[in-house]
């Protein structure tokens, strides 16, 4: 059963904008985890598309679970991993499904992608 449907879109210029403010790394930890900042790392040359699909990634799920980013839900929350062929991996906190009142078996399909501008993302959850 589906149990919402989110999507975000991001000019990828408003990342560039915040990497190159004093608040740059007060966003990456607000944003990542330890291993989305480990897998941050390894992306030197395109972090700002990297951070760009984070945000609009995390986003969607927010709004897919019908709650925002807030209370209920943290950035930290949301851990997107990968696949060995590419495919990100959406997984919940323990505790945000706790919050949230959903099964651990809940399903995140995840779709993100870039352009030269914008950043965009697509979800499912299902249960």
């Amino acid at each position: 059963m589906i149990i919402g449907i989110g999507t975000d879109l991001l000019e990828i210029d408003r990342i560039k904008r915040i990497l190159e403010s004093k608040t740059a790394q007060r966003f990456m930890e607000r944003l990542l985890t330890k291993e989305e900042r480990a897998q941050a790392e390894q992306r030197q040359g395109r972090l700002v598309e990297f951070l760009a699909g984070r945000f609009s990634a995390k986003e969607a799920v927010a709004k897919a679970l019908g709650c925002g980013i807030g209370a209920e839900v943290s950035f930290h929350d949301i851990v997107i991993t990968y696949e060995p062929s590419g495919r990100p991996i959406c997984h919940l906190s323990p505790q945000s499904l706790e919050r949230l009142r959903l099964s651990p078996h809940v399903k995140i399909h995840l779709s993100v992608t870039h352009t030269d501008h914008l950043a965009a993302a697509y979800v499912i959850v299902e249960e």
